[in-house]
């Protein structure tokens, strides 16, 4: 009694298939698996942290002081952002005076309801940045909402982080 194996070293012992019903290709499988990671990427980006609002907040204060810096950078000029327990603003300095900025990032902004600003003990803090983009002085802007906390810090070297 012989068995017959068939290997694919002879196909024309193998079923036939149909070309529709072979499976998916390799670049099918590519496609799918891109589309799960974009997928699951949005689902994470939009997923809420505990320290959301705090942090959206930081983001979004630490950004627009950076931005200032800059500018103040390329208009050669000193410019200044000041905050208070109600929000905080930017100003330049033009004839010996500090006049506020009203363009677009540069507005003044108060924090939103439900968020507490620490100003290392202080009510009010202005740090203003010469042509160069070195600060006055150091600060650290501690931002809570939510029982979340978060804190700007603002380095001597001009530098600005966001921590916990």
């Amino acid at each position: 009694m012989k068995m017959r194996i068939s290997t694919a070293n002879k196909p024309h012992l193998l079923p036939k298939i149909p070309r529709n019903e072979r499976g998916f290709t390799l670049v099918e499988l590519m496609v799918v698996i891109f589309i799960i990671g974009l997928a699951s990427a949005a689902v994470v980006m939009t997923a809420r942290t505990s320290d959301g609002g705090a942090r959206d907040e930081a983001e979004q204060l630490a950004a627009r002081i950076a931005a200032l810096r800059d500018h103040a950078i390329l208009q050669s000029r000193t410019m200044a952002v000041w905050i208070r327990p109600s929000g905080y603003g930017f100003e330049t300095r033009s004839d010996g005076n500090w006049t506020p900025l009203q363009a677009a990032p540069f507005t003044s902004e108060d924090w939103r309801r439900g968020t507490s600003v620490k100003l290392d003990g202080n009510s009010q803090v202005r740090v203003a940045f010469d042509s160069t983009g070195l600060p006055s002085s150091a600060a650290g802007i501690r931002i809570t909402r939510s029982d979340a906390t978060v804190v700007v810090n603002l380095a001597a070297t001009g530098d600005v982080r966001v921590a916990r």
